[in-house]
């Protein structure tokens, strides 16, 4: 893609997600070891406390979703920064159990204002850019991971206040951004510039395949949080330090950013449609679960992290592009929620389920868990597919 192609709009957003994304990963690759080792609370009491978070993130996109289409994505996207801001200020401000917990939950609700909003106004600023302007955001999105998780442990070494104060001071700069940025259009309401435009009929024709798109990606998630939650804290227990596995991450950022060509060529090659893309996506993330068996050495950590990226690469950004595509002019907002939803709902019930069966079978009953969930996607892929064009 060249850089002259895409809109000035655009690029804005991606360069204060660029900003905002290593502001968060700073933050929550750690959430779990925080209040295992920092607060003393049991995994099954971290994955609830996480589980509470996404919920709330999962009912504040489906409120964005709405909002946006009638009041302006650019406006709930600025509240959702503003908010994102204050309660991980809190964090940092007062990091003890009474203060992380509740703050940490009313964060995701805030969370979920900014993100859909920020995937309908990408969609409505670029219409024509199609699946181009959701990868260019997902890839600098995790060029932002890369540098973030590359100095979080060793800030969190020095002061987990430092990591809150951090990833705060990223929503503050993304809501100057968007404030300074973006062009007056992007804070109308998409329902007042389509109105009574009669494509809005198509929406209860897409619907099923949305609900069947919605029920892959909340599967996907399910699993892939356990990279997040779980395998940090058997790392741990194996020996290996919170840096090592900062740099899985690391890592990960590296792997979308250079493996680019390599997904551009097999999409052009062989999964020419986002069906054939999700089917490889959960095949790929399905494997990265085979190489945690075992007490194996650090290098596996890092195979297992190379093919967690190329299924996420896949899939990830195309769920919101596909979305796109099935949503009728004046209710982009509610789609991106709906997908959005449905990936926290993912993020809600994975570490819960997770923490529980760790707690009482062990990191292997985990990762059959998490296979479990793969399945279960793929089959909802199928019925996408088999849906989409109906």
């Amino acid at each position: 893609m060249r850089k002259w192609d895409v809109p000035r709009s655009i690029q804005i957003l991606v360069a204060g997600g660029f900003i905002n994304s290593m502001g968060n990963s700073l933050m929550w690759p750690l959430n779990s070891l925080f209040m295992h080792n920092v607060l003393g609370r049991t995994l099954t009491e971290a994955g609830f406390v996480i589980a509470l978070q996404s919920a709330l993130m999962l009912l504040g996109q489906f409120i964005s979703g709405f909002l946006s289409d009638h009041y302006g994505a650019k406006r709930i996207m600025q509240l959702g920064l503003l908010g994102s801001a204050v309660m991980v200020s809190l964090i940092g401000l007062f990091p003890v159990w009474s203060v992380y917990a509740p703050s940490l939950i009313v964060f995701g609700l805030m969370s979920g204002f900014v993100f859909v909003p920020l995937n309908a106004l990408v969609q409505t600023l670029w219409p024509e850019g199609g699946r181009r302007g959701f990868n260019l955001l997902y890839v600098f999105n995790n060029a932002g991971v890369a540098v973030g998780t590359a100095i979080g442990g060793l800030v969190a070494q020095l002061s987990f206040r430092w990591v809150f104060l951090g990833n705060a001071l990223s929503f503050l700069i993304y809501l100057v951004v968007v404030l300074v940025g973006l062009p007056k259009l992007a804070t109308l309401p998409a329902s007042a510039r389509t109105a009574n435009n009669k494509n809005t009929v198509r929406h209860d024709a897409g619907f099923p395949a949305l609900m069947a798109l919605s029920s892959g990606i909340f599967l996907v998630w399910s699993a892939y949080i356990q990279w997040v939650t779980i395998v940090p804290v058997v790392m741990n227990q194996r020996g290996f330090s919170l840096a090592s596995y900062s740099i899985l991450w690391t890592l990960n950022g590296i792997f979308i950013v250079t493996l680019q060509p390599l997904i551009s060529l097999t999409i052009r090659t062989w999964a020419k449609n986002f069906r054939r893309q999700f089917y490889l996506a959960c095949l790929l993330i399905a494997g990265s679960f085979l190489t945690l068996w075992g007490h194996l050495p650090y290098a596996w950590y890092l195979v297992g992290m190379l093919i967690l990226t190329l299924g996420e690469m896949l899939i990830l950004p195309a769920v919101p592009a596909a979305a796109a595509l099935l949503a009728p002019k004046g209710r982009e907002g509610v789609y991106q929620g709906i997908v959005g939803g449905a990936a926290s709902g993912g993020r809600m019930l994975g570490p819960f389920l997770g923490g529980m069966v760790f707690d009482h079978g062990g990191n292997s009953m985990v990762w059959f868990l998490a296979l479990g969930f793969m399945l279960a996607g793929s089959t909802a892929f199928l019925l996408y597919g088999s849906l989409e064009h109906q």
